[in-house]
């Protein structure tokens, strides 16, 4: 589900299995940490157990009690807790490898907004669908706030983030997939996505509606909004059991 983005929102909420729930979208300020981010380009092919984007990106740097995100050094209260995910180790493709690098140097887009993604939902490895890392197990769902949006030269539109214990890679899903799983959420993804990227830019504040804004990926190996004043943390994602 989806939600705007508010200055006093919590990590992301959900609702549970079977009712349509609104997600909210939390606001992760994290004094001293050097965010970076990126999106949109081309796509890539096969894979191979070699591959490696961690010397380009890592997740970010944001403490956790057990597998979900703190706030100012604890659990804001009234967030769901996110539990250990159990897709098993895996290494990203030569489409996510292509992806990182081309944010690396061109920049990319982050989305500032909220999705949650409900039971049978594939993640993949890349943004194609060669290689499935893990599906959304049933009774479970994942969410995700800002996540990086990546569109392949076809058109297709991905959403890339990481979940909290959920290892050092990108855990990429597509909006095409996600419809096929859900008409519901699927059009919520088609509906929300232009919208944003049509949408003046989040700048509070004199903005604090949501968008899509640029970002890149920084000297530390995060992403990172290009305007240093966005408060919100790239690329979050959490496991939740419901």
């Amino acid at each position: 589900m989806l939600n705007e983005p508010s200055p006093s929102s919590a990590f992301s909420a959900q609702t549970a299995r079977g009712r349509k729930a609104r997600h909210r979208l939390a606001v992760l300020v994290v004094a001293a940490a050097s965010m970076v981010v990126a999106s949109c380009g081309g796509s890539g092919a096969s894979d191979s157990a070699e591959l490696s984007t961690t010397g380009t990106v890592l997740p970010p740097d944001v403490p956790m009690q057990g597998c979900t995100y703190e706030l100012n050094g604890k659990v804001p209260p009234g967030e769901y807790q996110g539990v250990q995910p159990d897709f098993g180790a895996y290494s990203p493709d030569s489409a996510a490898v292509a992806a990182v690098q081309s944010i690396k140097a061109h920049g990319g887009t982050g989305l500032v907004y909220g999705f949650s993604f409900p039971t049978g939902v594939k993640l993949y490895a890349g943004p194609d669908t060669a290689h499935v890392v893990g599906t959304v197990p049933d009774g479970n769902s994942v969410t995700t706030s800002e996540p990086v949006l990546w569109t392949t030269r076809s058109g297709a539109r991905w959403l890339a983030f990481f979940i909290a214990c959920g290892g050092k890679n990108l855990y990429w899903v597509s909006v095409d997939q996600v419809r096929r799983v859900s008409t519901n959420e699927g059009g919520l993804l088609e509906k929300k996505i232009p919208e944003l990227l049509a949408a003046p830019p989040y700048a509070p504040p004199t903005n604090t509606k949501a968008s899509a804004l640029p970002l890149t990926i920084s000297s530390s190996k995060q992403f990172a909004w290009k305007n240093s004043a966005i408060p919100f943390v790239i690329a979050r994602g959490q496991l939740l059991g419901f």
